[in-house]
């Protein structure tokens, strides 16, 4: 039988001129570049970059980095000043409040989520360029703020380079502008009562060094709620007179006529003291007047807030600060130190 099967060790069924060895060389190659290909030729490019996290910006962050900012001006502009008597201790105090104000606003951030890193450079501090004989007059312009600082975005930023002498230091923190206290009204609540509290102070501080702090010239929507925190203040001060003896009396009335005058500038000519109103407790001696004085500034300090309203704007602001500020600086001839956050808990 011729039989169809090949013998053992037979070539047939193996296509002329191709051994089976080069068919097995040949197989091996092409699983090789099967398997190159496969896992692609892209393996030697660089991998795409990964995306860059985004940072949610904390509430109010533009304005509390210009408000950190401002401060950190102005406590190194103090820091260049040798004042003398009284306005020592005034300035030691303001410098003391600033910095606790920077270390409160600057944990808000922080505890916020902003790198502090962020926080440091944009807030450094503008520079004083120390007086010169050729160079102090003149030299009072107001530094201009770039595009994409804080201060371009809440406001101007207070004018340091003028500040040469205790009187300049007064009135620059006696300046704030409008346009501030209309960024300030945009801030949510948290914020905008910690910086009305810290405005406040300043404007204390700039009385103190002997600045002029007058109220608002048109009435705000707060003017109300002053009159009825000032005038109780004019009647209760009246006690504390009559109570008082020696050189506590001679204070306790100093300190009458400022009320007084207080009262007649956010009132006008038509205000009247409401002599019926109450006292927190009864006062007949001189120990029971120093109470009364401490108890009536310390409340009415303490009121800022409220005054100013649930949803104040610029002006109530203004205006709430400039009166607090008036009598927050009365209240340091009571014993009561400039106050970093007056009427907060910060």
């Amino acid at each position: 039988m011729s039989g169809d099967t090949p013998r053992p060790g037979s070539r047939e069924g193996v296509q002329p001129g191709l051994p089976g060895r080069r068919l097995l060389v040949l197989g091996g190659t092409a699983a090789m570049l099967t398997s190159v290909a496969g896992c692609g030729l892209r393996l030697d490019l660089p991998q795409p970059p990964p995306p860059v996290p985004t940072r949610k910006p904390a509430p109010d962050e533009r304005f509390i980095l210009a408000v950190i900012k401002d401060l950190r001006s102005l406590v190194r502009a103090a820091g260049t000043l040798e004042p003398r008597g009284a306005a020592r201790g005034v300035v030691r105090e303001t410098l003391a409040a600033q910095r606790r104000q920077i270390t409160v606003l600057t944990g808000r951030l922080t505890n916020a989520g902003v790198p502090t890193a962020e926080i440091t450079a944009a807030t450094a501090p503008t520079p004083v360029t120390p007086p010169t004989s050729s160079g102090a007059a003149g030299s009072t312009g107001t530094p201009s703020a770039t595009a994409g600082s804080p201060s371009a975005q809440t406001g101007s930023p207070t004018d340091v380079a003028a500040v040469r002498s205790v009187a300049d230091l007064a009135s620059v923190l006696a300046t704030i502008t409008p346009d501030r206290w209309a960024a300030l009204a945009a801030t949510t609540p948290g914020t905008r009562d910690l910086v009305l509290a810290a405005w406040s102070s300043r404007l204390a501080s700039a009385v103190l060094l002997g600045a002029t702090v007058d109220p608002t010239t048109i009435p705000s929507g707060a003017r109300p709620r002053i009159i009825d925190q000032t005038s109780p203040l004019v009647y209760g001060f009246e006690v504390v007179a009559a109570q008082s003896t020696g050189a506590r009396r001679t204070r306790a009335l100093a300190t009458l006529d400022a009320l007084r005058r207080l009262d007649l500038a956010v009132a006008g000519s038509t205000t009247s003291t409401p002599g019926g109103w109450a006292l927190p407790f009864p006062v007949t001696t001189p120990a029971e007047a120093q109470r009364l004085a401490t108890h009536l500034l310390s409340t009415a300090v303490d009121a800022t807030v409220d005054v100013a309203g649930a949803t104040p704007d610029g002006p109530a602001l203004d205006d709430t600060a400039r009166w607090s500020g008036r009598v927050q600086a009365l209240a340091t001839d009571w014993g009561m130190p400039v106050a970093a956050f007056p009427g907060t808990s910060p």
